[in-house]
């Protein structure tokens, strides 16, 4: 999936969502965000975190790698996170640290909570309390979703759920909070994503959805929708 991040109506950013499972069953999935050039000259943004899922002997297993590049803030670290043995490790590279702590068995990482928001949201199956750990440290939220209704978009007039993540944390997105997301009710997939930022709000827009290298794009076209 590919996004465009606007500003005040200007594009100023992109984001990739990919995700991926090899022979093995290992699922990779990826979140990338940059900055268009022509900003990158004043504020530069080139932020990865990257989620390897995989089965242990010691239950599922969450490697979350994260690279954040931005004007005047460097992050390089590590999460490694079983759920079910209820165990995180957190690796910062830049401050040469490391923590273990215990988690939840329910607990999940930041790229994982935005599929789960994107499945679970979709399905209609999901809201309430989530427990997501970021860094060194264990947060919880309050999801909650509005009943579908039809909105404008690139595609036309979609039924679509709005999905709201309440921190519960004085520290957790202290530096982008997510405000809404919203979700096509009957297509996994997220169709524009609010952000606000130390610069105001911000919004992505959904602009290329593949899956097996074929365009999903179509799918949403020709989905039913209300006048």
């Amino acid at each position: 999936m590919e996004y465009d991040i606007t500003w005040i109506g200007l594009s100023v950013g992109a984001m990739t969502v990919q995700s991926q499972t090899d022979s093995a069953g290992v699922i990779t999935r990826r979140i990338r965000i940059w900055n268009r050039p022509w900003i990158a000259r004043i504020y530069p943004v080139d932020n990865t975190i990257e989620c390897r899922l995989e089965t242990t002997p010691q239950g599922y297993r969450h490697t979350v790698a994260k690279i954040m590049g931005e004007k005047n803030f460097v992050q390089n670290d590590t999460l490694i996170l079983w759920p079910e043995a209820g165990r995180a490790r957190w690796e910062d590279a830049v401050g040469q640290t490391a923590h273990e702590f215990t988690v939840p068995p329910d607990a999940r990482d930041f790229v994982s909570f935005f599929f789960d928001l994107r499945d679970a949201a979709a399905n209609g199956q999901w809201a309430g309390d989530y427990q997501l750990v970021m860094d060194d440290d264990l947060h919880a939220l309050e999801i909650q979703t509005d009943a579908p209704r039809v909105i404008r978009t690139p595609y036309g007039r979609l039924e679509a759920i709005r999905v709201k993540a309440i921190s519960k944390s004085p520290v957790l997105f202290s530096r982008n909070r997510p405000r809404a997301v919203w979700v096509a009710a009957r297509l996994p997939v997220i169709l524009f994503a609010d952000v606000e930022t130390r610069f105001g709000a911000v919004r992505a827009t959904l602009t290329a959805w593949e899956q097996n290298e074929q365009s999903r794009l179509p799918e949403l076209t020709n989905e039913p929708s209300s006048k």
